[in-house]
């Protein structure tokens, strides 16, 4: 059982890891906000005659946020879109947070215009902030051909060579108020989980947080009382300044002796004992590290036992350390 938890741990871990690290992925995709690509276009037919029609299919790669119109903005005059046959199909997101679209839409030649170096475009749906509104493309080469002989009832309709602007409601047409709904409850759901998983790390033990004490402690058993006294105290102090801002949870480490001191005395966790002898320690220490005092040889590991001294004397039991955690 306990090996199957441990298991537990560490998927949960690796989901954590995996959550986090796609939504910095998907962030920075839309943190850039770059104008979608064509991957690829092509028409079902490079050559039709005048008056007959060709399919331009187009692969887009967009940020996973931003949505393709599958109605052309700008296009050739003599390719007239057939826009109630429009085809746009969402592809699925990529793990770095691009969606592909593939859209298919019919055009009718209507003139033998030469082609080459056309373009054409087509809309983006609008966003709230400052972003590219179209995707513009180059054409793929399509040869238009005149007929030998234009037949007495042709095919199409002169209606149907007629160009129509695509309807605004369906550009501006909002997403349904459930699509918004299912991505609010993902990202609670997407949070929650994360939360969880930390909680449970933590109570495990894989995640640990490191105690000031042990820090503490850890720091004064790298200190050489044979080093310099200015190097040796001005290092010590830092130890004790730290030390006591974590543990007591107040800002210390930039002030001075003298507010230091004072915070210490009026802090009701602070051991009464040691509060005459870290005044005492104190005031050594500016003076040799300000005023060029030589202390006598055995005071800087006396100085040393003290500070831990008071360390181990404030480390909390552990039943208090797991109160305080």
């Amino acid at each position: 059982m306990k090996s199957l938890f441990t298991v537990l741990k560490i998927a949960l871990l690796a989901v954590f890891l995996l959550g986090v690290t796609l939504g910095y992925l998907f962030f920075r995709v839309w943190q850039k906000n770059e104008r979608p690509k064509v991957v690829s276009s092509s028409w079902t037919k490079t050559e039709i005659l005048l008056g007959h029609a060709s399919t331009l299919t187009l692969e887009i790669e967009t940020p996973w946020h931003r949505k393709v119109i599958p109605f052309p903005q700008s296009h050739p005059e003599s390719l007239v879109p057939v826009l109630d046959q429009a085809e746009l199909v969402e592809g699925n997101l990529t793990p770095l947070g691009t969606k592909s679209w593939t859209i298919r839409i019919p055009f009718v030649a209507t003139n033998t215009t030469d082609l080459e170096s056309a373009t054409a475009s087509f809309p983006l749906k609008k966003t709230k902030r400052i972003s590219p509104t179209t995707i513009n493309l180059n054409l793929p080469p399509l040869r238009i051909i005149t007929p030998e002989k234009i037949p007495e009832n042709p095919r199409i309709p002169e209606d149907f060579l007629t160009e129509q602007e695509p309807k605004k409601i369906l550009l501006e047409e909002p997403d349904p108020p459930k699509n918004h709904i299912s991505r609010w409850i993902w990202a609670l759901g997407i949070f929650a989980l994360i939360i969880f998983v930390v909680y449970l790390l933590k109570r495990s033990g894989i995640i640990r947080t490191t105690p000031p004490w042990e820090k503490a402690l850890a720091n004064l058993s790298k200190l050489d009382p044979q080093d310099s006294p200015v190097a040796f105290y001005s290092k010590l102090t830092d130890i004790l300044k730290k030390y006591t801002s974590e543990r007591f949870s107040f800002r210390g480490r930039s002030k001075t002796s003298a507010e230091f001191l004072q915070i210490l005395k009026n802090h009701s966790l602070i051991p009464n004992q040691h509060l005459g002898q870290l005044e005492s320690f104190a005031h050594l220490s500016d003076q040799v590290k300000f005023a060029d005092h030589i202390p006598d040889s055995e005071k800087a590991p006396e100085s040393l036992e003290l500070i831990k001294t008071f360390v181990n004397d404030t480390t909390p039991s552990l039943e208090n350390s797991k109160t305080e955690n």
